[in-house]
This record gives C-alpha cells, structure tokens and sequence, in this order.
C-alpha cells in the first residue's frame, strides 16, 4: 500500500492560510501606500506650481495697474536719484508709496498686491530690474524697455514647468532644449539649480 502522510490539523491549516492571508494583505497595502504617498508628492508639487504661477500672474497684474495709474513706465515713478541704478527694492512701490515720487503719489492707488515683502511663499526673494526684450541689453531712450520679474532658488524642475505653462503652450509648443532660458517670457540667469526665475512683464510705451 503506499505510504500515507499524516495530515496537518484542522486549526495548523488555518492558521497557515490565515498568515498567507496576512502576509497578502500587508503587501498590497504596501503597494497602495507607496503608489499613495507617489500621487500625494505629485498632488503637492503641482499645487506648488499652481501657487507660483498665481504669485507671478498677481506681480504681473499689479505692474499693470500700477503703470496704467500712473501713465508711465514703472521706472519713472520711483523716489530715488536718477544716478541710481540699483533696483532690488524698487518692487516694493507696488505696497509702499513712500517708494514713489511726491509728484506721482496723488496716482497711487494700492497696494497692489496683498503682499508686503519681497518674499515668496514658497520659493526666494522678488525684485525688479528693466532691460530689452532679449534681455541682454539695457534700455535706451529709443528702445523697447520691459519691467523684468525675478524670482530667486527656484528648482530647475520647476522651472521648467512654469516656463512649459507660458512660452510652450503646456509643452504643446516646445523651445529648443539649449536656448530656454534665452528665450520667451520666462527665462533665467544660468542653467544650474536652483535658478532665477525671470518674467518678463510690462513694456514702456513709446
């Protein structure tokens, strides 16, 4: 007769699909955790990227508005000396009137915006600067002249991002890879990371 083996009892059976069962159920739970935590991280990075582009869209408005009140180009409005070429707190016209000309005060209709300091929310520090629209050249008396926004320790990731949303039509139109941030709308200081962040926004009217 062939051998027979003696079978498991009853309750060792159990208990062995019972950890299978366990082990099962502790994987999948796994796999759903990492697979969550993945679109959470995705979730707050595109939030983030949601919030810097209604911080610059509010820096962009605000310019708009605050030349339109004035009648001219930002430059000319501020209360500094003429031979003053430095410009990193000249963005603080937009919430401070103390920063504009007494004769352009009557004008000032803000704050234009709801902040008051340069400090992103999320990223580094905004200031203004005013150069051509390449950007490689100062302004001149017959130039085009632009209000250039720069945002500092942005990752290149997200910048590359902010720059797909304006200058490629949400990457439907993308610049060539070694010229971006020569070019359009956004730009930025070099390639490294993080980056300047630069928008060009309102231009001088002639």
């Amino acid at each position: 007769m062939p051998r027979q083996f003696p079978s498991l009892p009853r309750h060792s059976q159990t208990g062995a699909m019972f950890g299978l069962d366990a082990r099962l159920a502790m994987l999948i739970f796994s796999i759903l955790a990492v697979v969550a935590g993945y679109i959470g991280y995705g979730r707050i990075a595109i939030a983030h990227q949601a919030a810097l582009i209604r911080e610059l869209d509010n820096y962009q408005h605000a310019l708009e508005a605050y030349q339109t009140d004035m009648g001219t180009f930002y430059l000319f409005t501020l209360n500094k000396a003429d031979d003053d070429t430095s410009s990193v707190h000249d963005i603080e016209a937009l919430w401070n009137p103390k920063m504009v000309k007494p004769g352009f005060r009557h004008l000032w209709h803000g704050p234009y915006l709801t902040y008051t300091d340069r400090n992103s929310r999320s990223y580094g520090t905004y200031s203004v600067f005013y150069a051509q629209g390449d950007r490689k050249n100062y302004c001149s008396t017959d130039s085009s002249c632009y209000v250039w926004l720069a945002l500092t320790k942005v990752p290149a990731k997200v910048w590359a991002k902010i720059n797909s949303y304006y200058d490629e039509a949400n990457g439907v139109e993308p610049e060539p890879t070694d010229q971006a941030i020569a070019m359009g709308r956004i730009q930025a200081d070099s390639a490294e990371d993080p980056r300047t962040l630069i928008l060009r926004t309102v231009e001088r009217q002639h």
